[in-house]
């Protein structure tokens, strides 16, 4: 008697060990549902779950690892998480957000949601990468620990 296996509501019958053979087909049929079913989990260009350093100095710096790239993204949808904190006085500053964007082959255009303020301003720069900037007024005093973690998810040309 086969195995079931099922991947979303498609059902495959696999031998058992020892079984006869003749299930060629049952398998390359449950495999390219396995295959179909992955690729909406990450497709290329795809950013998994990510965290990043918030430097507390006035500037704008690069996200490492939070960039698209313009010859094969054309939409981009990102979620995320921003923590400050510093310790004279304690206080935490904290945002969550989503940033929605789309490359039209010479530029990127974005829209920026946000719930909270952890006193940054995200952008975009023309070749794709994140970036966040503060101004002299964002720095926080005391002991400052900073970071962002990201993820997105990418429409391919």
């Amino acid at each position: 008697m086969p195995k079931i296996l099922t991947v979303g509501s498609e059902e495959f019958e696999f031998p058992l060990e020892g079984q006869n053979a003749g299930y060629g087909s049952e398998i390359t049929d449950w495999a390219e549902a396995v295959t179909d079913a992955l690729s909406t989990v990450q497709k290329p260009n795809d950013i998994l779950t990510t965290t990043a350093v918030i430097n507390n100095v006035a500037g704008t710096f690069s996200i490492p690892g939070f960039n698209f790239s313009t010859a094969e993204v054309i939409s981009i949808e990102c979620r995320y998480f921003v923590k400050r904190v510093t310790t004279s006085p304690n206080a935490t500053y904290s945002e969550v957000g989503y940033i929605e964007g789309y490359y039209d082959g010479s530029a990127w255009g974005i829209s920026i949601r946000t719930t909270g303020d952890a006193k940054i301003l995200l952008s975009i720069t023309s070749s794709g990468q994140i970036q966040y900037t503060l101004t002299p007024s964002d720095i926080l005093p005391g002991t400052h620990s900073g970071s962002i973690t990201f993820e997105a998810k990418v429409i391919n040309k």
